[in-house]
């Protein structure tokens, strides 16, 4: 099989939303040595200036653009396609990078399969009406929002949760000096909470917490690392369902920062995520813990389980072992395969070994600095 990768993580793409999307493509490109292929922008397409639109009408006028014009994205240089079995993979935040696939023009039709991912919540009337004719199979973040794309747009969709990438991930069982890490989408109530009793002079404990708006960084690979690092000093990692903003539409999928926390050995604490499903991606003790509903219980809460130091290495070691088992890309790509009916690459395989192996102690952890 030569695997081909439609991919959105165009070097130009420097938000932290796209983390996802490099820890994937990563894994990708160590287990099935694909081709990428980065569509940019056709700078030919005019912009929607969603200051003039009256309210309620941007996403409207957004999808009327995406009609009249397909070629939203170009491509500068068109891959070749070798002997054998060729499958795409369109691998995007959402629908509308789905759009990329008609910037192949042509070659799109040389392709024996091709297949979506799309990594991010959105509304399923929003996939447009030009591409249902051309994937063989998407792939969404929810078993809900996998049912709905198949009924409203026809297209074979099945549920893939999102991963990380385990493989040379240690975890640290020495001192943590980050108490609670809250980054992102989050609770603006908890936050400001938080601020007042942790954030001021004398206080023994480390809140670390966003205090920017926008998402943009240098370097996206180095943000990865080193929020993985970050991760990997923090005792709480602070994860909230995600239903009540509006990309996700009312659904509540798992998402990334639920397994960039376990891979990293932090104990969870917020809102568990309730889509269908869910419960069976952390069905083991304290994978997560709810948050008391009432805002004056949650410092008490929150000071009682970093008092717990037993707990939270026992959360640790648990959640890192069963991120090594279930939650790395290496299990999910399988599992894409196998549901298209694509025979899997001899070195995924040999790799789902190796972290089951690492899981159970038979490959040594490295030890991490203090």
């Amino acid at each position: 099989m030569n695997l081909f990768v439609l991919s959105e993580l165009n070097p130009a793409n420097k938000h932290v939303g796209w983390s996802v999307s490099f820890s994937l493509e990563s894994t990708l490109a160590n287990v099935c040595a694909p081709t990428f292929i980065y569509p940019s922008f056709n700078a030919n397409v005019p912009l929607l200036d969603h200051s003039k639109v009256p309210d309620g009408r941007g996403n409207f006028l957004l999808r009327c653009q995406h009609r009249l014009f397909k070629s939203w994205y170009q491509i500068e240089e068109l891959p070749t396609l070798p002997q054998g079995q060729n499958v795409l993979l369109v691998v995007g935040l959402s629908p509308r990078f789905m759009l990329s696939i008609h910037a192949l023009g042509p070659l799109l039709k040389q392709f024996d399969l091709c297949l979506g991912y799309i990594l991010d919540g959105f509304d399923p009337h929003h996939l447009d009406s030009t591409l249902t004719d051309k994937f063989d199979h998407l792939f969404v973040i929810g078993s809900e929002l996998a049912e709905d794309v198949q009924r409203i747009q026809g297209i074979p969709t099945s549920f893939l949760p999102l991963a990380t990438h385990m493989l040379g991930q240690e975890i640290n069982l020495r001192h943590r000096w980050i108490d609670i890490i809250n980054y992102g989408r989050g609770n603006a109530e908890f936050n400001r909470l938080l601020q007042a009793h942790f954030s001021q002079p004398g206080s023994d404990r480390l809140y670390y917490h966003s205090t920017f708006s926008q998402g943009e960084v240098y370097d996206l690979g180095e943000h990865v690392s080193q929020l993985k690092n970050l991760l990997n000093q923090a005792k709480i990692s602070m994860c909230f369902e995600a239903s009540s903003t509006p990309r996700f539409m009312g659904y509540s999928p798992i998402l990334y920062r639920w397994f960039e926390a376990w891979a990293a050995g932090c104990t969870i604490v917020g809102k568990k995520p309730t889509g269908r499903g869910v419960a069976d991606l952390m069905q083991w003790e304290d994978s997560a813990i709810d948050l008391p509903d009432a805002p004056s219980e949650w410092v008490p809460f929150l000071e009682d389980l970093l008092a717990d130091e037993a707990t939270l290495q026992r959360n640790a070691e648990r959640n890192y072992h069963e991120a090594l088992l279930q939650h790395d890309w290496r299990y999910r790509i399988r599992d894409m395969f196998n549901t298209v009916g694509l025979e899997t690459p001899e070195i995924l395989d040999e790799q789902i070994k190796l972290l089951r192996r690492k899981a159970y102690g038979m490959i040594p952890s490295v030890p991490l600095s203090a």
